[in-house]
């Protein structure tokens, strides 16, 4: 498979976001967003998610599995187990990659 379709792929992935805009409910075909509303966090697609944040529209809050502490402890349990540690999410490089890049 092709970069950028794995990337296609990730953007799928559902994150969170906190808009500084109101808007009522967007019915897409793949599913209703929304609603959106000042401060209040509301789950969307990564695609739309770093559409709002190129405009300035929202605060893209990062995964769980991206906090420091987190990241810590999954090394920690990579040095203790003999066997693979479970990946955080199936893209966690490209979530990572178009987060910290924008």
């Amino acid at each position: 498979m092709e970069p950028s379709e794995v990337e296609f792929l990730a953007e799928k992935e559902i994150v969170k976001i906190i808009p500084n805009f109101s808007l009522d409910k967007i019915y897409l075909i793949g599913g209703d967003l929304g609603p959106f509303n000042p401060g209040l966090p509301v789950e969307v697609p990564l695609w739309l998610a770093l559409n709002l944040k190129q405009r300035q529209k929202c605060r893209i809050v990062p995964p769980e599995w991206m906090d420091a502490d987190k990241l810590e402890e999954i090394r920690e349990q990579e040095r203790r187990e003999d066997a693979f540690t479970p990946i955080p999410s199936p893209y966690y490089m490209e979530l990572t990659k178009l987060l910290l890049n924008m």
